[in-house]
């Protein structure tokens, strides 16, 4: 699941003017994570000790960015685990289908 979330943010982030540093995934034992009863994930998404990062986060375009990157690896890996079913509805009046919706969440195993 973290490859799955770092590659899609990863790729949203990277569609900024700034160029980002992908700084992969690491693991450790960390206390936020420690003791969950599901899957979970902690997301280091900027340095606000960096004064580019402060300006990006503060623009709502670049925030949507780091939650549709977070939203599309969650939802890539719950695909691939066959536990939930993306539905794309059409947009009003255009036929277009919208952003994916989750229809089933619950992991069957």
């Amino acid at each position: 699941m973290p490859e799955d979330v770092q590659d899609s943010l990863a790729k949203r982030i990277q569609k900024t003017n700034k160029p980002v540093k992908n700084r992969g995934v690491r693991k450790a034992p960390f206390v936020v994570l420690i003791g969950a009863d599901m899957p979970s994930i902690l997301t280091e998404i900027s340095f606000l000790s960096n004064p580019a990062d402060e300006q990006l986060l503060k623009k709502p375009e670049n925030r949507q960015r780091v939650a549709e990157g977070l939203y599309q690896g969650v939802a890539s890996y719950l695909e691939s685990m066959n536990s939930v079913t993306m539905n794309q509805p059409a947009k009003p009046g255009t036929g277009q289908p919208t952003a994916p919706a989750v229809q089933q969440s619950r992991n069957q195993n």
